[in-house]
């Protein structure tokens, strides 16, 4: 353990159950480790995505939401939407993590499912298409942070980006992804645009190039 993290865990509250303080998942309870999570709990975490996503999480708007983590964005969309969210993770701690989080908040479980499976468009993994042509439920919002594997989840929804449009938020982390997920988005007939890291009190992230191309639905 680093000194500062140390120092950290000395000072702030010990980790544990907590309603979100501020921003679009505020109240929504989540066990919350503030040597590591203090952003998330104030609602500073990503907070550059605030605006685009107020403009597409309206009431109603049924999610993917692919690469789930601790069930964070999962909460935070059912909390605005009121409304079906699919969550795509193919780590099995974090999926359990992020059900015990979903589990925390009673008006929101019945909404949130977490399905364990990679997203993408080889043998083996999870299509979006499939899924929600069969028996799933049509997205109007996707969502995609699955660290390099973006452009394959987008390949799996060519259908859906192709018929239904649902408005799309893709986190890339190098230049060539960011180019191959643009094309994908523009040969569909989206519009994409760029979202920087906001300059000041930036979260700390391991590699160089970290931003996400947004893009209205129909």
């Amino acid at each position: 353990m680093s000194v500062k993290t140390k120092a950290k865990s000395m000072l702030l509250p010990d980790p544990g159950p907590r309603p979100i303080a501020a921003g679009l998942a505020r109240g929504v309870r989540m066990h919350i480790d503030f040597t590591t999570q203090t952003q998330l709990y104030l609602g500073l975490y990503e907070i550059e995505l605030t605006r685009f996503l107020r403009s597409v999480l309206r009431p109603g708007a049924r999610v993917f939401d692919v690469g789930v983590q601790h069930g964070y964005d999962s909460l935070l969309f059912a909390n605005q939407t009121r409304a079906p969210v699919a969550g795509f993770e193919c780590d099995g701690t974090s999926v359990a993590r992020a059900r015990e989080n979903v589990e925390l908040n009673a008006p929101l479980a019945p909404l949130v499912q977490t399905i364990l499976g990679e997203v993408g468009d080889q043998p083996g993994q999870t299509s979006l298409d499939g899924w929600a042509y069969d028996g799933g439920f049509i997205p109007d919002f996707i969502k995609l942070d699955i660290d390099g594997g973006e452009a394959g989840a987008l390949r799996s929804a060519r259908r859906l980006l192709s018929e239904r449009r649902p408005a799309l938020l893709v986190e890339v982390h190098s230049v060539e992804l960011e180019q191959e997920c643009g094309r994908l988005l523009v040969e569909h007939g989206y519009k994409p645009v760029i979202i920087n890291q906001r300059r000041f009190w930036r979260e700390w992230r391991p590699i160089a190039h970290n931003r996400w191309l947004v893009a209205p639905g129909r």
